[in-house]
């Protein structure tokens, strides 16, 4: 049965001359529309060929300080080498040569001595001063406190020793003296000078001394410091020294008085009143006892102890 409105059984409905319109979203609307007011794409900006010329200037220019510096850094490194290398080769030249060496400061040891302690090298030059092994040689000598050892212009070397000063004999109840300094220290066996010179210690108990050590008896130490605080008045008076311990430290005078000190403390006042009680008693006095300086005590001919 065919059909009223005139179409074909089986067709969509479409007439095959009717145009198909496609409506966009939103969106793709908005974004054509900014591409329209943009207007076409710009292409890049060319370089000039004066904008070119002077970068290419710039970065010669830098090519150059870069290629400057390095030379340079080259120079001060050669530089270097080469003053390191030279100053080696006068070194080892023997430019500069010692050829005089004064000694000062020394008073008992004489100049010949010092100079065969320092040992001085043939080869020492003012470039090469053998400054400290001189001084250590010098200071391992038992009778050399201190050595200064300098350059004199142009050729010589100046040794200068500072000596350890003895302040007693020491007597070690074995038929020896010893040279003994204020602090302890063993100088050397007695010299015949010295035996006029210096007071005599003895009677330290257990006493073992060496050269070039220091004494461990704190008698002999506590004795030392009695005659090293002693006033030149009481020791123009006093011979000799006996310490068998810290306690019973007394001094002997030339007139046969003896002055008990014990320990080395208040030695200023315990001297003024030893030498007042000498002078006011001379001829009769023949023991002295200061151990305690608020009551000095003393004994004459005849008086019972």
């Amino acid at each position: 049965m065919a059909s009223s409105s005139g179409r074909r059984s089986g067709s969509s409905g479409r007439s095959p001359g009717r145009r198909t319109v496609h409506i966009d979203a939103p969106s793709t609307i908005d974004g054509r529309a900014a591409e329209a007011r943009r207007g076409p794409a710009k292409e890049p900006r060319r370089e000039s060929a004066a904008a070119k010329g002077r970068r290419l200037e710039r970065e010669r220019r830098e090519r150059r300080r870069t290629a400057a510096g390095r030379l340079k850094v080259g120079a001060v490194v050669a530089g270097c080498v080469l003053g390191a290398w030279a100053c080696l080769a006068v070194y080892a030249s023997g430019a500069a040569p010692i050829t005089a060496v004064r000694v000062e400061g020394n008073v008992r040891l004489t100049a010949e001595r010092v100079l065969r302690v320092a040992a001085v090298p043939a080869d020492a030059t003012l470039l090469r001063f053998p400054a400290a092994e001189v001084e250590k040689r010098l200071e391992a000598d038992p009778w050399i406190l201190s050595a200064q050892v300098s350059r004199v212009l142009p050729d010589g070397m100046r040794i200068r020793v500072t000596e350890r000063q003895p302040a007693a004999l020491v007597d070690d109840g074995k038929s020896t003296f010893w040279l003994v300094a204020a602090d302890g220290y063993v100088i050397a066996r007695r010299t015949a000078e010295d035996t006029g010179t210096l007071l005599t210690i003895r009677d330290v108990e257990r006493l073992d001394v060496a050269t070039g050590t220091v004494t461990a008896s704190e008698a002999l130490l506590n004795a030392l410091k009695v005659v090293s605080g002693m006033s030149a008045d009481l020791r123009s008076r006093v011979r000799m020294v006996s310490a068998p311990t810290v306690d019973k430290t007394a001094v002997y005078t030339v007139d046969g008085v003896e002055i008990f000190f014990g320990d080395a403390t208040d030695l200023a006042m315990k001297d003024a009143a030893a030498l007042k009680i000498l002078k006011e008693q001379a001829g009769k006095v023949v023991y002295i006892n200061v151990r305690s300086v608020a009551r000095p005590t003393w004994r004459g001919l005849g008086d019972t102890p």
